[in-house]
């Protein structure tokens, strides 16, 4: 099952109590249908149990509402339900108690305490989808035109919810990007279960998002690390095997030889090893003049004999 079949399946099992929210619920649903009432289709659906409560929720208000198996809608193995109303005159009734068609949204029919939650509900399992938040924040709602699109945005924004719009083949899209936001409508619509599941995941990313993080880094660092010890390495053979190590400053030999024996060594476990042990930016130092002398008697043209020539790689 699908995060966003989980959130719609929660939904169905908070549905409003009061029979003005739910009213409002079917409200969403009527008023954003692409053919009700003129057709006897108000919406289609894979959720079976969402078909069922719709037309629960009508037949309360008297209505007589069919549920067909959608044959030619089907996807692969899964069903696809139509609710519809056949009864002309009972598609004009709801027609002229829900307002429908192209007018402002009802402000008698939302203004009930949790009537405009339950009209997001009634919106999002109709209408909405989300996708998996493992992959992206992302959910949305099909408003259908400019005009319904702002009005259920002011609708939402009055609850806190701030839906941005987008056009889609057609049609006006209402989504939310932001994690927190879509956090706060799944609250707000009855999905609070499905909320704190997406606060996980948003958790559990965040540290799976630092740990990569870290490591990279790390891997970087110790690339870089392993770059300048076979570069040091380099230059201190080049001395020994042209002018020997006793060209070195005292202090720079046994630093020289040491490297030498312990390739793989970080400058802070060099730093112990000295007969006077010193510190890390103090070994770091001592380096840089070893490679600076190796560069200088390049410059000179001093160069490793014939014989040598492969040691330095």
């Amino acid at each position: 099952m699908s995060f966003c079949q989980e959130v719609k399946l929660e939904l169905l099992k908070n549905l409003p109590r009061s029979y003005d929210a739910r009213n409002a619920l079917v409200y969403a649903v009527l008023k954003l249908s692409k053919s009700f009432p003129q057709q006897p289709t108000i919406f289609t659906t894979e959720n079976k149990d969402l078909a069922e409560e719709v037309a629960t929720l009508l037949a309360e208000l008297g209505a007589i509402v069919d549920i067909r198996r959608d044959l030619h809608r089907m996807k692969g193995d899964t069903e696809v339900y139509t609710v519809c109303i056949e009864h002309e005159h009972t598609r004009a009734l709801l027609k002229e108690y829900y307002h429908l068609g192209r007018s402002p949204l009802s402000d008698e029919l939302l203004l009930g305490e949790g009537c405009t939650a339950a009209f997001l509900q009634g919106l999002f399992l109709a209408y909405g989808s989300m996708t998996n938040p493992e992959k992206e924040y992302h959910l949305e709602i099909n408003a259908l035109t400019p005009f319904f699109a702002e009005e259920i945005h002011g609708a939402a924004e009055r609850m806190g919810i701030r839906f941005k719009i987008a056009r889609r083949k057609g049609c006006e899209i209402l989504y939310l990007k932001e994690s927190e936001q879509i956090e706060d409508f799944l609250t707000l619509t009855g999905a609070g279960v499905s909320s704190m599941k997406l606060m996980e995941i948003k958790v559990v990313k965040t540290v799976r998002n630092h740990v990569n993080r870290t490591t990279n880094c790390e891997t970087a660092n110790l690339n870089k690390t392993v770059s300048a010890a076979a570069a040091q390495v380099q230059d201190i053979r080049f001395i020994r095997d042209t002018v020997g190590l006793s060209y070195l400053d005292e202090d720079l030999r046994e630093l020289a030889q040491l490297r030498l024996d312990n390739e793989s060594l970080s400058l802070r476990e060099l730093a112990e090893m000295l007969s006077r042990p010193i510190s890390r930016s103090g070994v770091n130092h001592r380096l840089k003049r070893i490679c600076e002398t190796a560069e200088n008697l390049r410059q000179r043209g001093v160069k490793l004999p014939e014989n040598q020539g492969s040691d330095e790689a």
